[in-house]
């Protein structure tokens, strides 16, 4: 293998690819980065086992056509700390098995494994198909993303729980995640291709956190392929491929309250500012706070116990429901309050101990759902 390609577009390719690869992999190959030079492409891969990221670079000037697998991360940091104007030299020598690189004056030599090690992922068929808007993909993962869980016993809950449903006649595309103390569900119409399709799938959030970051400056469609056991995002010249989490996802729907007796709406920003102030005394290990409904008014309060401390602070709303306490935990509270961007938001419940909605006053996109906790 030889060729020379420019920094931009190697350094940004290495950064999409070596997002995955563990710093201290347990087996030697899957630290490595896959290097394939053929057809005026220089082909660029990496896995995990579970995830793996496929790039590709236009070259205009491959002088010999090969592959070999370099150790990504010092590949990587090597090429960004490059001069930006100066064109990489690749030359990769068989018999030593080590790969060359020049760039004006610097030299580097690395130490490369046989790309017969690299694991090849197995043939899919991929049975559904469907395109989504870059931007609407990116707010349905930033809407979603942070209620998912990290808790290993119940891996199921480790991703995003993405499944069509019919409401009214029409169909729908959900995203849905918890950790069993918040819930997140964004909803968009179904696109056409998958109109008559029912399936539901988990997807790891690792993916999902890695997804986020490849399109972030991703302006077009991106393409989602769907199998029994992987799913596939392609973009640009970029494609990423996962295994699903196999799991059945808890039957959600149970948990958010259908006939909510109480409501009132409030200024988001206001409601978010005050929590923020009384938050800041609340025990560092709870985070608890109490919201105490009155006619018209909302008291915002907490204690510390262990420092003696307490905070109070009222908000004027529209409320004629009857007067009660409701604790939550502040994080889960703010993260949810968050995600709107609108004046008012709208907050449903039955009584101090059932699951609490949480909407944006005037669209429907978006619903989330938060467990009270004792104070």
């Amino acid at each position: 293998m030889k060729l020379q390609l420019s920094k931009s577009n190697f350094v940004k390719s290495l950064s999409f690819v070596q997002n995955i690869v563990e710093s201290k992999a347990t087996i030697p190959i899957l630290a490595n980065v896959l290097l394939e030079a053929k057809q005026g492409r220089l082909n660029i891969s990496a896995t995990d086992m579970d995830i793996t990221i496929f790039d590709k670079i236009k070259i205009n000037n491959i002088e010999v056509e090969g592959s070999t697998s370099v150790p990504a991360h010092t590949l990587y940091n090597v090429i960004k700390e490059l001069p930006d104007d100066n064109p990489i030299d690749l030359s990769y020598d068989q018999n030593s098995k080590k790969l060359h690189l020049t760039s004006s004056k610097s030299k580097f030599v690395f130490s490369c494994l046989s790309t017969d090690e690299f694991p090849i992922s197995s043939t899919e068929t991929f049975k559904i198909s469907f395109n989504l808007e870059a931007d609407i993909l990116k707010e349905i993962i930033d809407k979603t993303y942070f209620a998912s869980s990290n808790e290993e016993t119940r891996y199921y809950l480790n991703g995003l729980y993405i499944h069509t449903t019919s409401l009214n006649n029409k169909n729908y595309l959900r995203v849905v995640a918890t950790d069993g103390h918040r819930l997140a569900q964004y909803q968009i119409n179904s696109p056409s291709s998958i109109a008559k399709n029912n399936f539901g799938v988990i997807v790891p959030k690792k993916l999902i956190f890695e997804l986020r970051k490849l399109i972030d400056d991703v302006k077009e469609n991106v393409k989602i392929d769907l199998s029994e056991r992987k799913i596939r995002f392609s973009f640009n010249e970029t494609i990423i491929v996962s295994k699903l989490i196999d799991g059945k996802f808890p039957d959600y729907e149970k948990v958010i309250p259908k006939n909510a007796s109480n409501t009132f709406s409030i200024n988001r920003k206001k409601f978010l500012e005050s929590i923020n102030r009384i938050s800041t005394i609340s025990s560092e290990k709870s985070k608890a706070i109490k919201l105490n409904l009155n006619k018209n008014k909302i008291t915002i309060s907490a204690n510390n116990v262990e420092e003696g401390g307490s905070g109070a602070e009222e908000i004027n709303i529209k409320y004629n429901g009857p007067s009660l306490d409701i604790g939550f935990n502040s994080g889960y509270l703010k993260e949810i309050i968050n995600q709107f961007t609108l004046e008012e938001i709208t907050i449903l419940f039955s009584d101090a101990t059932a699951p609490t909605i949480i909407k944006d006053s005037s669209k429907s996109e978006s619903l989330y759902v938060l467990m009270p906790m004792r104070v």
